[in-house]
C-alpha cells in the first residue's frame, strides 16, 4: 500500500513537471500542455523512422510535384485504378481556356474509353449487357431458326421505362451535385474564416508568442480537418490494401504538421498527433486550443476583440459540423438501392428491345452505348455523393497555409508604418 502511494506521488510530481513549462508574456504562469487539453501523462516522442511516401515537403517541390497529374489531362490527378473517380485541382486561367475550347467535344469523345465512368462501368455492368446481347443474338440466329421462337421485346414497351429511368438518374445526379456544392462551400468558408482570424490574431493578441501559436493552430486546422473527413487525408495515391497503409497514414499526417511546427518537441504538435493516434476529434481539439488562447488574451480593451476572434472560430467549427453532416448522411439508401435495381433490370432487358431494330450484329454495340449513356449519369451521381473523396482537400489546406503566411508577412512588413504618401501637385 505504501509503495503504491509512493508511485502515485512520483507520477503526480512528473505530471506537474511536464505541465509547468512557462511561456513569455502576460500569461507566463499558464501551463503550455493545457493549451489543447489537460493530460496527466508525459507526452511520448513522435516516431520519425517511417518516411512518408506521398507528401512532398515544400523544400523538395522543385524536384517532385506536390500533386501528380495525368499528362494532357487539364489538371486531373493521377488515378491508381480503374475505379477511381475524376479528381481535379483548382482551375487556373489556362485550365479554363482548355475547358471552353471549341474542340473540346472531339477531345472528350476520343477519350471516352479512358474516362472514369466508362472504366468503372466496363466491368461488370457493360460487360453483362454485352454478354446478354451476344447470347440473345446467338440464340435467335443459330438456335431458334423459326422467327416465331425469337426472343425480343416491343420497343414501345421500353420507351416509357427508358424515359423514367433517365429522369431518375438525372434526379440523383442533381441531388449528389448539391452535396458536392455544399462541401466546396464549406471549405471556402473555412478559408475565409481562417484569413479573418489570422489577421485579427496579428492585430489583437498582445503576446507575440501566443500570436505565433494561434497562427500555427489556424494552419493546422484545415490539415486535421482533411484527415477527419477523408481516411487518406487527400493523399489519393494511397492504397488501403498496402501492408503499410496505417503506418503511411500517420507518417504523412505528421509530415504535413511538421511543415507548420518545424519542431517535434512543440507541445501543441505532440498533442495534435497523439489525439489523432488515439482516435480523438482533432479538429475540435485544435479549435479548443484557439479559444483557450483567446480566453487568455487579457487586457482592459481586449473584450470586443476577443469576441470577434471567437466569432471566426465559431465559423470554422460550424463549417466542420456541416461537413460532418454531409459525410455521415448519404442520400436515402433505399432510394439508391431502388435506383440500382431498376438500372440493372433496364440495362439487361435493353438488348431484347434493340434486337428487332438493330439486328444480330448491331445489337451488342447499340445496347452497350445506350446503357452507358444512362448508367454513366447515375455513376457520376454516386461519385459526387461523397464530395470529400473528390475535392482536392490538400490543395485547399495548402492555400490556407500560404494565405496565413502572407497575412503574417504583410502585417510584419507594415509594422514600422507605411511611407508617407507623395504630395499631389496641381497642374
Amino acid at each position: 500500500m505504501q509503495s503504491s502511494q509512493q508511485f502515485l506521488m512520483v507520477v503526480a510530481r512528473n505530471s506537474s513537471i511536464s505541465t509547468s513549462i512557462s511561456i513569455s508574456g502576460s500569461n507566463a504562469s499558464r501551463p503550455l500542455a493545457c493549451a489543447l487539453f489537460s493530460t496527466m501523462d508525459l507526452s511520448p516522442a513522435i516516431d520519425t523512422t517511417i518516411k512518408p511516401k506521398y507528401f512532398v515537403p515544400r523544400a523538395e517541390r522543385g524536384e517532385r510535384p506536390a500533386f501528380p497529374v495525368e499528362p494532357g489531362s487539364n489538371g486531373r490527378l493521377k488515378k491508381i485504378g480503374r475505379t477511381c473517380p475524376t479528381r481535379e485541382l483548382n482551375y487556373t486561367a489556362e485550365n479554363w481556356q482548355a475547358h471552353k475550347s471549341p474542340y473540346r467535344r472531339f477531345r472528350h469523345v476520343l477519350g471516352t474509353l479512358k474516362s472514369s465512368p466508362f472504366r468503372r462501368l466496363a466491368m461488370p455492368e457493360l460487360t453483362t449487357t454485352a454478354t446478354i446481347a451476344a447470347c440473345l443474338a446467338y440464340y435467335n440466329e443459330i438456335i431458334a431458326v423459326d422467327p416465331a421462337l425469337h426472343l425480343h421485346l416491343d420497343s414501345g414497351a421500353m420507351a416509357g421505362g427508358t424515359t423514367a429511368i433517365g429522369l431518375l438518374a438525372a434526379f440523383r445526379l442533381n441531388a449528389s451535385y448539391g452535396r458536392y456544392d455544399e462541401g466546396r462551400k464549406f471549405w471556402g468558408e473555412i478559408n475565409n474564416a481562417a484569413r479573418d482570424l489570422g489577421g485579427n490574431a496579428c492585430m489583437w493578441i498582445s503576446d507575440q508568442g501566443e500570436t505565433q501559436r494561434m497562427l500555427k493552430l489556424i494552419k493546422a486546422f484545415p490539415i486535421v480537418t482533411q484527415w477527419h473527413l477523408n481516411e487518406k487525408g487527400g493523399h489519393f495515391q494511397m492504397k488501403r490494401k498496402d501492408p503499410d497503409f496505417k503506418e503511411q497514414k500517420l507518417a504523412n499526417y505528421v509530415a504535413e504538421l511538421r511543415e507548420i511546427y518545424q519542431n517535434d518537441q512543440d507541445q501543441d504538435f505532440i498533442d495534435i498527433v497523439n489525439t489523432y493516434e488515439k482516435g480523438g476529434h482533432v479538429p475540435l481539439t485544435v479549435s479548443a486550443g484557439m479559444r483557450r488562447i483567446i480566453a487568455d488574451n487579457h487586457s482592459p480593451e481586449s473584450a470586443p476583440y476577443n469576441k470577434e476572434m471567437d466569432e471566426q472560430v465559431r465559423r470554422i467549427v460550424m463549417c466542420l459540423g456541416q461537413a460532418e453532416r454531409v459525410l455521415r448522411t448519404p442520400l436515402p439508401t433505399c432510394f439508391t438501392r431502388h435506383t440500382s435495381r431498376l438500372l440493372f433490370f433496364w440495362s439487361n432487358l435493353l438488348p431484347f428491345t434493340m434486337y428487332a431494330a438493330c439486328g444480330p450484329i448491331a445489337t451488342i454495340p447499340a445496347s452497350v452505348a445506350v446503357s452507358y449513356a444512362i448508367m454513366g449519369i447515375a455513376d457520376v451521381g454516386v461519385q459526387l455523393e461523397e464530395p470529400f473523396n473528390i475535392l482536392p482537400l490538400r490543395q485547399y489546406s495548402e492555400g490556407i497555409f500560404d494565405g496565413i503566411n502572407a497575412i503574417e508577412a504583410g502585417f510584419n512588413n507594415m509594422d514600422g508604418g507605411r511611407p508617407a504618401a507623395p504630395a499631389i501637385t496641381s497642374s
